[in-house]
């Protein structure tokens, strides 16, 4: 479409010339991407259009901005470059602003019939802008996709560049940050005005056309806890103010049950059952379970509320079967359309995920539940075309995660060898034309992400990865290199599944290549990152937190990887410290991504496991004692600061008595105690006091003067006084084990330490080591308490004894 082309549409010189233009221009874009990308390039002809859209409200004008609201919905749907000028100019408000006066009672230019005619346009229009936007910022809601070229701007085509994204002939090139306006307009439906003109739309109306377009655009967009929380709390107009006949039956809201679940659990039981003439469309149907499952993920409350419903409006104790929402949800995932099917899947899927029964006959039933989804994924996936699977992979994912007893079904069901074969089909039919690079990279990232979750718990299903024939750990390697993001994460999800097998860390992903390769990768993605860096900060371009996460998904997924490739058994150990892969771990653990240096922290605790004095010595030669001071101190995220914790016990584990006094005295001695006594006192959260009293334990077999030096802190004392008392069985052992090794002088005789035994005496540790022997039912407890009471009986054998308790 060239410039003559568009020409019309401006030149236009009266209101019948201009709607002819328009409609030429609808037809000219609807379906040609090219012709899309031209119109959106054209600053006039975009401000014109966004003109049409402003301005009074009545019949004479509904037809300009029908026609505007076609154009603006298809020229939203080609990506990056015309989304870009789309937000710039911000079309996205005004359509919302469109939409607002449309629907309110206060218009009364407009007949009932061309505010039923506008509507659907506008709605379109605005789903298609934010949901596409959506994409880009976040990645494909199946999967990322192909990876767009990064640059100043944000994310461009594949094939565009810095210099071509900003030599348009309007507004393209003109915003370079425009991931900012794209991040605002993310949140613009959730504004209190926008949110409330939407949702009363669905509470008004039973139209497909109406609900469709509202139903897949808040799917979309509840990904962020911030959307979803807003669309919960949402509650509808009084009785007085509603329409007549176009409400829907629902039943009071409560804070407890809010409308939305209401509303679309009242839509989707419609469709349970009604005679044929009254069914549900299957397009609504499916969008509806998909905005459940949306506003369901990872909500036990809204999940339990899900479960206990039906349409009666009877609450039920429990509806894992009988007449409630989940039966009807597990109707229709037997029968039916195969897209509907799939939207059921994943609904049942987030609501069993999303809460933990810890009730018997309900921990069955949910078990039961997941067997029969798990029947209905594999029988699809032998059936169903690319995307169908895409989507399967990605619900297989999420079903069989931390479910072992699941996964070793899936295996008994030959799926991960049906997985296998689907990667080498994809391989086969990349080059086939019609699978466009997107689907294939969403594709790869679905397969191994099903393959890493089914692995992840399973011996079985991880040997048959790891096998010669099929060679499928070729495939893993090679997408170590893949250009999406997603699949290069995903790999390192599966390699991690892997390396929890110590026969296959050992030998297959040695022999593979696959355990170097996730250590080049993550080199090679933390110097892409600062390039990115670099790029953002020389163009002045602020980097938004939500694209935080998507930025470090890669070295997040490869240091998580690494934890488990370097263990003290592992030959990679070797390879990591010649590639100066100690320095890169060093410096992610202080990024600003938590994530990302926590995973580093934890690769170093690692790497200093039942390691060598020299071992140890040059890993804190790089890493810094002043860093780790930094790390255990009470400023620090609380998960960076059990990651130091675990690093000093690691550190101070099977050292001699002479290495331990020195690494307390680089710790900082009295310092570092005050830091301790801060992290293992009561009140403190339990994953801090637990490796904070370990450390206690093994600084406690250092020589005399760290003996000594422990002795002078009677907050130590009190301390650990305080942790026998504690309600958690895995704060008692450390404490108890710490006692003893302050008390006893010799490891061979196991005598006590007189003058530990009288600044002991105060807290009457003996009657309450016995009751700890004789009540707890932890194990390791018991067997501790037994053991310190022995070596407390050895000091009266000697003559010492310990105060006397009365009973």
């Amino acid at each position: 479409m060239t410039q003559s082309a568009l020409a019309p549409v401006l030149e236009a010189s009266t209101s019948a010339d201009l709607l002819k233009a328009l409609k030429d221009l609808k037809n000219g874009v609807i379906g040609n991407t090219w012709k899309k990308v031209e119109v959106a390039e054209n600053e006039a002809v975009l401000r014109l259009l966004l003109g049409l859209l402003s301005g009074p409200v009545d019949d004479e004008r509904a037809d300009f901005i029908i026609e505007t609201a076609v154009i603006i919905g298809a020229l939203a749907n080609v990506g990056p470059l015309t989304i870009r000028p789309l937000l710039v100019i911000g079309t996205h408000n005004q359509l919302l602003i469109l939409l607002r006066t449309v629907s309110s009672n206060n218009v009364k230019t407009l007949t009932p019939a061309t505010l039923h005619r506008l509507l659907p346009p506008l709605l379109r229009a605005i789903r298609n802008l934010l949901v596409t936007t959506a994409d880009l910022v976040w990645g494909h809601m199946w999967g990322v996709g192909a990876e767009r070229k990064v640059v100043s701007t944000g994310l461009v085509g594949e094939t565009a560049s810095l210099d071509g994204a900003g030599k348009g002939k309007g507004v393209a090139g003109k915003s370079r940050n425009w991931r900012v306006d794209a991040v605002r307009a993310l949140s613009t439906c959730f504004e209190q005005a926008n949110l409330s003109c939407l949702m009363t739309m669905i509470y008004r109306n039973r139209d497909t056309q109406i609900l469709l377009p509202i139903y897949q655009l808040f799917a979309r967009l509840v990904a962020l806890p911030s959307h979803r929380e807003a669309l919960a709390r949402w509650i509808p107009p009084s009785s007085s103010s509603s329409g007549p006949s176009t409400i829907l039956s629902l039943r009071t809201e409560t804070p407890l049950r809010p409308f939305i679940l209401t509303h679309l659990l009242t839509t989707i039981s419609a469709a349970n059952g009604a005679p044929a003439d009254r069914k549900l469309h299957g397009k609504l149907l499916e969008a509806a379970l998909d905005l459940l499952a949306a506003v369901v993920k990872g909500q036990p409350a809204f999940a339990q509320i899900v479960r206990k419903w039906n349409s009666e409006g009877e609450e039920l104790e429990d509806d894992m079967e009988g007449s409630g929402s989940v039966s009807w949800l597990m109707d229709l995932l037997l029968v039916g359309p195969i897209p509907v099917r799939i939207a059921a899947a994943n609904c049942l899927t987030n609501v069993i995920k999303a809460e933990t029964p810890h009730y018997g006959p309900e921990r069955v039933r949910a078990a039961l539940m997941s067997l029969r989804l798990l029947d209905v994924i594999a029988k699809l996936l032998k059936t169903e075309g690319m995307e169908e699977r895409v989507k399967l992979c990605f619900i297989l994912a999420a079903l069989g995660s931390d479910h072992p007893d699941l996964q070793k079904c899936a295996y008994d069901k030959g799926i991960p060898r049906q997985l296998i074969d689907m990667m080498r089909d994809l391989e086969r039919d990349e080059q086939k034309v019609g699978v466009s690079a997107d689907l294939s990279s969403r594709s790869y990232e679905a397969i191994l992400l099903a393959m890493a979750s089914l692995a992840f718990l399973h011996e079985p299903t991880r040997a048959l990865l790891a096998e010669p024939n099929p060679p499928f750990l070729a495939y893993l390697h090679k997408a170590f290199s893949h250009p999406s993001y997603g699949v290069r994460a995903a790999a390192c999800q599966l390699t991690r599944a892997l390396s929890r097998g110590i026969s296959i860390l050992r030998t297959s992903l040695i022999d593979s290549g696959v355990g170097e390769e996730i250590i080049q990768t993550l080199k090679r993605e933390v110097a892409l990152h600062k390039r990115r860096e670099a790029e953002m900060d020389a163009s002045k371009i602020p980097q938004e937190d939500d694209a935080g996460d998507r930025a470090y998904t890669v070295e997040v997924a490869a240091t998580a990887a690494i934890c488990n490739l370097i263990t003290d058994f592992s030959p990679l150990q070797a390879s990591l410290m010649r590639s100066g892969g100690v320095e890169l771990l060093c410096e992610l653990s202080s990024s600003p991504h938590e994530p990302l240096a926590q995973n580093a922290l934890w690769a170093i605790k690692n790497l200093v496991f039942h390691a060598p004095d020299l071992l140890k010595t040059s890993v804190m030669t790089v890493f810094g004692w002043p860093r780790l001071r930094e790390l255990v101190s009470s400023g620090a995220p609380l998960g960076l600061r059990v990651q130091a914790l675990e690093i000093v016990q690691n550190l101070t584990a099977d050292s001699l008595p002479s290495e331990v006094g020195r690494y307390l005295e680089l710790l900082g001695e009295g310092e570092f105690l005050t830091v301790w006594v801060d992290a293992a006192r009561e009140g403190q959260d339990t994953r801090l006091r637990v490796p904070a009293l370990y450390v206690m334990s093994n600084l406690a077999l250092g020589n005399e003067k760290v003996r000594n030096i422990i002795a002078s802190h009677v907050e130590i004392l009190e301390v650990l006084s305080e942790a026998l008392n504690a309600k958690v069985d895995q704060v008692k052992v450390p404490a108890i084990r710490s006692l003893r090794h302050l008390l006893e002088s010799n490891a061979k005789t196991h005598r006590p330490r007189q003058g530990m035994l009288d600044l002991l005496q105060p807290y009457q540790l003996k009657s309450r080591l016995k009751d700890l022997a004789e009540s707890s039912p932890s194990l390791d407890v018991c067997h501790g308490a037994v053991g310190l009471l022995e070596v407390l009986d050895r000091g009266r054998e000697s003559g010492t004894v310990v105060g006397s308790v009365p009973k």
